[in-house]
């Protein structure tokens, strides 16, 4: 199965996810600290209803936590997926060249129960490494623009908080994005580097812009997270 559609994102998530292993700051902290604190307008997070349907997702479908999007304005914006399976997903997108507001849609899934709708009788591609893959997410933009951050001095472009109640299933944690192979089929790239857990918590916070990312147009990004020992 090809999606050549989406080749672009992926490559760009890649890309994200490589410098922040390289040169953002990935110590795990409280998910109160950093961006999230910042105080921002209320629109900027909104339900969504009817979110595990396409769109506003697009070919495999996630089931879990699917509940807000992000209202995205040049000024950035945060993002919180409601608790699933005792897992919360939050963050922050900073400043960026959106004209008006975009719309992002989010979702996470376990790859447990069912949560994740196959694509064309296709089943969504599991992330097999070291310890745990314990949650998988996707992020959409939903407009016709291209978005691309901008880095501001002391302030992530982008940062994603997880949490687990029940505890992580490991102390340190890795990522890995889904991207298209040589042969057009999907394979995961794992991002060379570990981040550490503090607490029920895992933070990855990036504040440099990496060359060439880029947020495409209706191109989900696949995320997954492994915690190992």
């Amino acid at each position: 199965m090809r999606l050549s559609t989406v080749r672009a994102g992926f490559v760009a998530a890649a890309a994200a996810l490589a410098l922040a292993a390289c040169g953002g700051q990935n110590v795990g902290v409280p998910a109160t600290s950093g961006a999230l604190n910042a105080s921002l307008p209320g629109d900027l997070l909104q339900p969504l209803t009817g979110c595990a349907t396409s769109p506003p997702q697009y070919y495999w479908i996630f089931k879990g936590a699917c509940d807000a999007k992000i209202m995205l304005k040049a000024t950035g914006g945060t993002f919180s997926l409601a608790d699933y399976d005792d897992i919360t997903v939050k963050g922050s997108i900073g400043k960026n060249n959106a004209k008006g507001t975009v719309t992002i849609a989010l979702a996470d899934a376990t790859d447990t129960n069912g949560d994740i709708v196959k694509y064309k009788g296709a089943a969504f591609l599991k992330y097999k490494a070291k310890g745990t893959t314990f949650i998988y997410a996707v992020a959409v933009n939903q407009s016709t623009q291209t978005i691309k951050p901008i880095a501001e001095k002391d302030k992530p472009i982008l940062q994603y908080v997880i949490t687990d109640s029940k505890g992580l299933p490991g102390k340190s944690c890795g990522a890995a994005v889904l991207t298209e192979g040589s042969r057009g089929s999907e394979v995961w790239s794992t991002i060379p580097a570990s981040f550490k857990v503090s607490g029920h918590t895992l933070t990855i916070s990036q504040y440099n812009v990496p060359n060439g990312f880029e947020f495409g147009p209706k191109s989900p990004l696949y995320f997954a997270i492994n915690c190992f020992s």
